[in-house]
């Protein structure tokens, strides 16, 4: 054979053998984006991290974030959120895992759902040096609420220029719980009495009560009623003694007091809220407050969401977070659209606490 003949032909084959290795690196190349398509869309698949930042939406983001977060008790989680979100997921695991240190992470992020956070373990174990974790003035709050709920005097020390306030609360509740009149007198008279009106319709009251909580309504018009007397008319109420009206000053306080007074309370279905409603018109500048909770009594005790709808924006959550915590049921919650409200709302039915 021709030297120039052999030449090419070998040149053909250094050229075949060329092509050949060129294909094969391309198919490589070719088959490793493959596999790593495969491998990154099995591991966005299986890592339910990833699968969260890929959902576009944020609220839905937030959604996929804070129940991943809860439901494997993971507050690490949480930490791809930020501000009240992320507040609101570490609170809802520090309250699955009952761990309060996992709140100081919820207080970072965004400190009123951080000292909620604080608050309601200060109420469930009475352990009120967790209050120390928080803000100056939250402190004193959480403080203050924790010695009432503990029914704590020595902690009102600690709830700094309300502890005054603080003595006369703890007092009212411990009159309420014990049913003992004499706490009464623990009760200044010059306290707040809408805040005491209120301490008396949330009080720790034991299984059995019997108390409504004596509203500004039912009082005589044009006489100021003290804290002290609000005392005095609940405990007498919660046990059914009318001679414990004695211990009023004024025989107009006596009266009313009479009235309200009687050894069985009504059930709720024998309420007439038409003239609660009525009445409302007599408390002067709580009108339309006593209005909004007659309404909200109304609609808990029939379970009717209609009229929580009728309410502003404001009572309407209230009235919805209130059915769900009074019947356990989170189903109410999906009528406020709020998250962060919402979100407290699923806690209130689960834990039975307020945010």
């Amino acid at each position: 054979m021709p030297k120039e003949s052999t030449s090419k032909a070998k040149e053909g084959l250094d050229e075949d053998k060329s092509r050949r290795e060129r294909l094969l690196i391309y198919l490589s190349i070719v088959a490793f984006i493959i596999i790593l398509a495969i491998i990154s869309t099995f591991y966005v698949y299986t890592n339910p991290i990833q699968q969260c930042k890929n959902v576009i939406i944020y609220s839905n983001k937030v959604s996929c974030f804070s129940n991943l977060a809860y439901s494997t008790g993971n507050a690490s989680v949480c930490s791809y959120l930020s501000g009240s979100y992320a507040a609101s997921c570490y609170q809802s695991v520090a309250y699955k895992l009952s761990n309060a240190s996992i709140c100081k992470y919820a207080i970072s992020a965004y400190e009123p759902i951080g000292a909620s956070c604080i608050e309601y373990f200060v109420n469930k174990t009475g352990n009120i040096s967790l209050c120390n974790s928080l803000p100056y003035n939250d402190k004193q709050t959480c403080a203050f609420f924790g010695a009432l709920n503990s029914q704590n005097l020595s902690a009102c020390e600690l709830a700094g220029p309300n502890m005054s306030l603080c003595f006369s609360s703890v007092s009212l509740s411990r009159a309420i719980y014990y049913k003992d009149i004499f706490y009464c007198y623990n009760v200044s008279a010059s306290t707040n009495k809408t805040f005491i009106s209120d301490i008396i319709s949330h009080s720790k009251a034991k299984p059995n009560s019997t108390i409504m909580g004596i509203g500004f309504s039912f009082i005589p018009a044009g006489y100021n009623i003290t804290a002290r007397d609000l005392c005095i008319l609940s405990v007498a109420q919660e046990l059914g003694n009318k001679s414990y009206c004695s211990m009023l000053n004024y025989s107009i306080m006596q009266s009313a007091c009479y009235q309200l007074v009687s050894p069985v309370q009504p059930s709720s279905s024998e309420v007439n809220y038409t003239s609660l409603l009525q009445a409302c018109s007599n408390a002067g500048s709580f009108a339309n407050t006593c209005r909004t909770l007659v309404l909200i009594s109304e609609a808990v005790s029939n379970k009717n969401i209609s009229i929580c709808k009728t309410l502003n924006q404001t009572a309407s959550w209230e009235c919805f977070t209130t059915l769900a915590r009074t019947y356990k049921d989170v189903s109410y919650c999906g009528y406020i659209t709020n998250a962060t409200v919402n979100n407290a709302c699923i806690l209130s039915a689960k834990y039975n606490v307020t945010s």
